[in-house]
């Protein structure tokens, strides 16, 4: 079935005629639900009707964060991020993830635009979710063993992030130096590890290496120099234990199935989907109210004060 898409000038005339006064902009449809409970849990104890409104309900463009900005800027040009029309008073806030946006010195500076203070979203759920509950409901395990299985979670993700440190160290320059290689980010897994805790395979590394340097346009002494700083840079967030800056959250779930499957051992328990189902179910698990998501509610709290609203 065919989506409703609209125009930026046509979304606009449409907030301005809704009766809705808050205005959320996202990237995708799978944060709708972690940001409308952000957005409730802000607007809580006030009267406020809000809408959702994901990037792929604009015409044109390639969705998500670039598609997002350009409304933005076609909002603040016309001065309607805080938009008065006919009595009433609309305001605009923009969820956006960080990814590598600080790397790249290409964030937005705007009280409207709130990044991920991780690499995106879905580093949030592992951080602050309840990893065995939403294992278990996932894959029909009981919580006990998988909790025992699992241990702390800080040092279960630190394990798996170190893990990968290689592989973030390549997707990493590929993605600030615009090299077209099969280490980025946009990758479900590792491509150079043997499975997923398993060690770096030094020949797809060394091959990932050489097309970066091809890729790049650099000589390979000034390759070596530049991957070698950034290696460094990334080396200094791990230790100081910053890793989920440039770790892709996503890639969490791939050890925790990977996990879930060690701990069931000869029983039974239920494998069809379970990455997907895990990142469905650990959403339930996260406290709203917790202190992680002031830093996504103040934004939107000031910015109803300015309005009066």
């Amino acid at each position: 079935m065919n989506k409703l898409r609209h125009s930026f000038s046509g979304y606009r005339r449409l907030m301005q005629a809704s009766r809705k006064t808050l205005f959320i902009f996202i990237e995708g449809y799978k944060d709708r639900y972690i940001y409308s409970e952000i957005t409730e849990s802000a607007c809580q104890g006030h009267s406020i009707n809000y809408q959702v409104v994901t990037a792929a309900e604009f015409t044109g463009g390639k969705g998500g964060k670039e598609t997002l900005l350009k409304f933005f800027t076609h909002l603040k040009r016309r001065s309607s991020l805080i938009d008065k029309f006919q009595g009433k008073t609309t305001v605009s806030v923009f969820f956006l993830d960080k990814d590598v946006d600080d790397f790249l010195r290409i964030r937005r500076h705007s009280k409207h635009i709130i990044y991920t203070g991780t690499y995106h979203l879905e580093n949030y759920l592992f951080m602050y979710g309840k990893l065995s509950e939403a294992a278990a409901a996932s894959s029909s395990l009981d919580i006990g063993s998988i909790r025992a299985g699992l241990g702390e979670y800080t040092a279960w993700r630190k394990r798996a992030a170190e893990n990968w440190k290689t592989w973030i160290k390549l997707c990493l320059f590929s993605r600030t130096r615009g090299a077209k290689s099969i280490s980025n980010y946009k990758q479900n897994r590792s491509q150079i590890n043997d499975r997923v805790y398993g060690p770096v395979k030094e020949n797809e590394y060394l091959s990932c290496l050489s097309t970066l340097q091809r890729e790049s346009g650099m000589k390979i002494d000034q390759f070596k120099r530049s991957f070698i700083r950034l290696s460094r840079k990334v080396d200094r967030l791990y230790s100081m234990d910053q890793y989920d800056l440039v770790f892709k959250g996503k890639w969490y779930t791939c050890f925790l199935a990977d996990d879930v499957e060690k701990i069931s051992g000869n029983r039974h328990f239920d494998c069809r989907r379970l990455e997907k189902r895990i990142l469905s179910n650990l959403p339930l698990t996260l406290d709203f109210n917790d202190l992680w998501v002031e830093q996504f509610k103040s934004p939107i709290r000031r910015l109803l004060a300015e309005a009066n609203i």
